[in-house]
């Protein structure tokens, strides 16, 4: 990998680690700027890409202060352009034909971590993480015995290629923004506006978990999956609602792609 990939990666993994270590803006917003300028550097992102990214930091800014409807609406859509690839600007580093990582995607998530949604901060905290971490992994043994039988997904025992580095980018690129944007974020702003209705815990997170799925579309193989991925959605959400931590449905959503990496046939290998 060159230098100024590498940098752009560790610098973007530090801006996410950091809110757990001291949620200070002149922390992580420096090394998201580091992230990037390395990013410009190698590559990866170009004038027209680090501009759209300049408008979604200009959007969370606005909403932090002012938070609405419409406001909600614009992120929500803007922020899936970015996960669906929709904007131009930006070349990810390949590692493989079928993996990739990219600078921009995460961001979606480390804005509203940053902002907006509470973290665990003591052991009290902690405790709750992990008492909805049990219930999480009930529902992951669960699915587990439902892709099997289903045929959805096959039995197999392999480690992909570049485990290691697939187990880091898994949790600090994929499960924590998108925990971040998805709870955080959309369900949790959802839970809020149906608060009032019958059941409107429940509609939100179904809500949610069909925008997760959408934003999925691409990487699914097949409906099977597809809809897996949708009820995997509705397990974290699940778990975040039960424990009102973040940390939970992370770690759930974490632990679920590395038991398919390595226990389950898997497509992006």
């Amino acid at each position: 990998m060159p230098l100024m990939t590498l940098l752009a990666f560790i610098f973007l993994s530090g801006s996410f680690l950091s809110l757990w270590v001291r949620r200070e803006p002149k922390i992580w917003e420096t090394l998201i700027c580091l992230s990037l300028l390395a990013g410009l550097v190698a590559g990866h992102i170009t004038w027209v890409g680090l501009a759209f990214i300049a408008c979604l930091s200009m959007l969370w800014l606005l909403y932090d202060r002012k938070p609405n409807a419409w406001f909600f609406i614009i992120l929500v859509c803007f922020s899936m352009s970015f996960k669906l690839r929709l904007i131009p600007g930006y070349y990810p580093f390949l590692i493989t034909s079928k993996f990739a990582v990219g600078l921009e995607n995460p961001l979606i998530g480390l804005f509203p971590l940053a902002l907006l949604v509470p973290l665990a901060k003591d052991m009290q905290d902690w405790k709750g993480v992990l008492k909805g971490l049990a219930c999480g992994l009930l529902g992951i043994g669960l699915l587990a015995f439902l892709a099997a039988i289903s045929g959805a997904a096959r039995w197999d025992f392999t480690l992909p290629s570049y485990m290691a580095l697939r187990t880091l980018s898994n949790l600090i690129l994929t499960s924590i923004p998108e925990e971040g944007f998805y709870r955080g974020f959309v369900q949790k702003t959802l839970c809020e506006y149906f608060k009032n209705y019958r059941c409107g815990s429940l509609i939100a997170l179904i809500l949610t978990s069909a925008l997760f799925s959408f934003a999925h579309i691409f990487w699914s193989p097949n409906v099977a999956i597809l809809g897996f991925t949708f009820l995997a959605s509705l397990l974290y959400g699940s778990v975040y609602l039960y424990s009102g931590k973040i940390e939970s449905a992370i770690l759930c959503h974490f632990l679920l792609n590395v038991i398919h990496m390595t226990f389950f046939s898997y497509h992006a290998a």
